[in-house]
């Protein structure tokens, strides 16, 4: 029996223009934070796991010809089959035949838009309207559970460091508000001081 080896690619799908960030994170633009959840912002639904593998199949049909497509599984290129997919964190893996991963990676690496809100499932993105994106390839793994293994632990990285933003924001007003309050009492000590020995001195001198 012949094995069909496979590979499964997990993308994530990034919103580097700050024109189509939400309104929320405009008015921050400036707040790093922000900026950073504005970019991994979640993705219409109207991109569908069906959509996405026929997106997939036209770019690389553009890309490479009838040679491309055949790579890919024929006329029909069931080979391209997108796994999972989740518009919250714009997420994605793809699992295509492991001779022709590269065709499916350079394909996603020329897609630059997605449907915008309400464009609607069966419209193509050049068919209506758009959002600028980028898909980035982050993992290329044999199997399905080590690009879910991957994708939960980037997610988990993810919030971890932005609690940890937070996080620092909140202890650095208490350090530095602290370290004033110390500041103040160390200027204040002196003072008591030389009033005390002056004190001292003039019953030194009564005496």
């Amino acid at each position: 029996m012949v094995r069909l080896k496979n590979r499964y690619l997990l993308l994530d799908i990034l919103y580097p223009d700050p024109k189509t960030w939400p309104t929320a994170a405009q008015a921050t633009k400036n707040n790093s934070q922000s900026a950073q959840l504005a970019i991994h912002s979640p993705t219409s639904d109207a991109l569908t796991p069906g959509l996405l593998a026929k997106m997939i199949r036209e770019e690389v049909a553009e890309l490479y010809g009838d040679w491309g497509v055949g790579k890919l599984g024929g006329a029909s290129a069931t080979g391209v089959n997108v796994k999972y997919l989740s518009p919250a964190t714009s997420t994605a893996i793809i699992r295509c035949p492991r001779a022709s991963f590269r065709l499916v990676w350079s394909a996603l690496t020329y897609m630059s838009h997605v449907p915008e809100p309400g464009a609607g499932a069966q419209k193509r993105p050049n068919g209506g309207r758009e959002r600028p994106c980028v898909f980035r390839v982050v993992r290329v793994s044999g199997t399905m559970r080590k690009a879910e293994e991957e994708a939960i632990r980037r997610a988990r990285q993810e919030i971890v460091r932005i609690r940890g933003v937070e996080e620092k924001g909140v202890l650095g007003d208490l350090i530095s508000g602290v370290e004033d309050g110390k500041a103040k009492m160390e200027r204040s000590v002196p003072v008591a001081r030389n009033v005390m020995d002056e004190s001292e001195d003039e019953d030194m001198d009564d005496d």
